[in-house]
């Protein structure tokens, strides 16, 4: 239990509090990414109901494809992820398989006590749909549905083939 002399003062609170807020806002401006939803610019919030007349019909791939010419994009909630949730980067160690791939994925941690950085792999069965991954190719994988007994993670994009720079 606590004794009266542990106890916070009500000032003590408050600076406490302006600290937290302020704290907050410096992190607001912060540029190194998380991999968290994407800062939008503020919005207008004195109009709740928001419509657009933009014919979205018209617009070609490349339109809609750019946040920036979507109608209504500042309108969304939470916008999405520039890195999918879960995902992991590695490379294709295997293709044998059918629409399946294996995936090494390196994950480093620093020891230290000894001062150095070490190298842990493990490997990931992928469904690759199409087929497109081949041996030594650095690709995305994201976890999805259970596909098979040891399968649950889909290629979602082949970030560097292997003999491309």
């Amino acid at each position: 239990h606590r004794s009266s002399q542990d106890e916070l003062t009500q000032a003590e609170i408050v600076a406490i509090e302006e600290a937290i807020e302020a704290d907050v806002d410096a992190d607001v401006g912060d540029e190194e990414d998380d991999g968290g939803p994407v800062s939008m610019a503020p919005r207008d919030r004195s109009n709740p109901i928001h419509s657009y007349t933009e014919d979205i019909t018209q617009m070609d791939n490349d339109e809609l494809a750019n946040p920036d010419t979507i109608p209504g994009w500042d309108l969304i909630h939470s916008p999405p992820r520039k890195f999918p949730r879960g995902a992991l980067v590695g490379k294709v160690v295997s293709d044998k398989m059918q629409k399946t791939v294996s995936v090494a994925v390196d994950r480093y941690r620093v020891i230290p006590k000894l001062r150095i950085r070490r190298r842990y792999t493990r490997k990931f069965m992928a469904h690759d749909e199409d087929e497109l991954c081949q041996m030594g190719d650095l690709v995305m994988i994201v976890p999805c549905q259970r596909l098979s007994r040891h399968k649950h993670f889909m290629v979602r994009e082949i970030i560097r083939a292997k003999g491309a720079l």
